[in-house]
């Protein structure tokens, strides 16, 4: 968008390794819930919640160039639920009625319920921790949980989010570039407050107090740390390898200290990940293509779930059995994108 100032936000080529990387940040979640889940201690690539906050972070890069191109409302939101709504739908409801079939209860006494008709309800809604779970799925000792996927979480955060940027785009575009850079930068110190005052509340990481700095903390902190780079990203480009340099200097000698993880992390996170997306061209072959870690991501927490209900972690080789979930995984997104998902997408 150009206004007297000049630009302030921007879009980028097509021609981009953004594919790759959700792609290995969707494993990245799937090889995380999988050593929580079964018990099997696979190495983690990454830590879920900055996993989680580089998705964010990726998709505030890209939200506000996209609603400057296309600055109706109605539009906007039409274009966000034709891409986030149809799988998200067919995997609740999917998972509400095909898991019956691993229930303790029978069909009759399943489906008349009223926790099958809460989960659908509250899910749908995206109050997943209303009812994460369903009547006498995923019980007993075997599992670390019952909920049917914890992986949905995100989504009232992600739409909240989607929510926020054309206020915060017309009050931005309204204060012209500078001004417009000091108040994301008000958004994300703010935001960093506010999870650090929440933290201070949490006597647990299961209080609601932790679930809201979650909320903050991961998902609009990362979120408008996208929206601050994409609005220097002519001045990253200028002075990426400097960036990349004193990332990950400050990975490497600050990583485990407590203000790298309470104010540091989500801009030197973030910073990496639209660096390794956007730097190069390495991976723009793929991302030309579908875009299945969305799907992945949806799916992989009830997979791992039934594999656990399947008693495989005990009947095969660690390797075999992540092996097996990335690979049902993977077969469940392709027909949920082909079969739903594609179909609603803006020609």
């Amino acid at each position: 968008m150009r206004n007297g100032n000049g630009l302030i936000f921007n879009s980028i080529s097509r021609d981009n390794n953004m594919n790759v990387v959700r792609y290995y940040l969707s494993f990245c979640v799937l090889i995380s819930h999988a050593s929580v889940l079964t018990g099997i201690a696979y190495p983690a690539l990454q830590s879920v919640n900055v996993v989680v906050g580089c998705f964010f972070t990726l998709s505030g890069f890209l939200m506000f160039p996209s609603f400057d191109r296309h600055p109706s409302m109605r539009g906007y939101l039409s274009r966000r639920v034709r891409k986030i709504m149809p799988s998200y739908i067919f995997i609740v409801v999917v998972a509400a009625v095909s898991l019956v079939a691993v229930s303790t209860l029978s069909v009759t006494e399943y489906f008349c319920d009223s926790g099958f008709y809460k989960y659908l309800m509250a899910n749908l809604a995206f109050l997943n921790f209303l009812q994460p779970d369903l009547p006498g799925v995923f019980q007993g000792p075997d599992f670390v949980t019952d909920a049917v996927n914890g992986s949905l979480w995100t989504m009232k955060g992600e739409w909240l989010c989607y929510l926020s940027v054309p206020l915060v785009y017309r009050l931005v575009v309204r204060l012209g570039r500078d001004r417009g850079r000091m108040l994301l930068w008000g958004i994300v110190g703010s935001l960093i407050c506010l999870r650090m005052l929440l933290l201070s509340f949490a006597s647990d990481e299961h209080s609601v107090y932790a679930m809201l700095a979650r909320q903050f903390g991961t998902v609009f902190v990362f979120f408008y740390v996208g929206a601050l780079i994409n609005s220097y990203w002519n001045e990253f480009r200028r002075y990426k390898w400097w960036i990349l340099a004193v990332c990950l200097l400050l990975v490497a000698f600050c990583g485990d200290s407590l203000v790298y993880h309470t104010v540091l992390q989500p801009f030197v996170a973030g910073s990496l990940v639209v660096w390794v997306s956007l730097v190069g061209s390495w991976g723009a072959r793929l991302s030309r293509g579908d875009d299945l870690s969305y799907d992945i991501y949806l799916f992989h927490f009830p997979v791992i779930q039934s594999a656990v209900w399947l008693g495989l972690p005990e009947r095969m080789g660690a390797v075999w059995l992540l092996l097996t979930i990335a690979v049902v995984t993977v077969c469940l997104a392709l027909f949920s994108w082909n079969v739903v998902g594609r179909r609603f997408q803006v020609r």
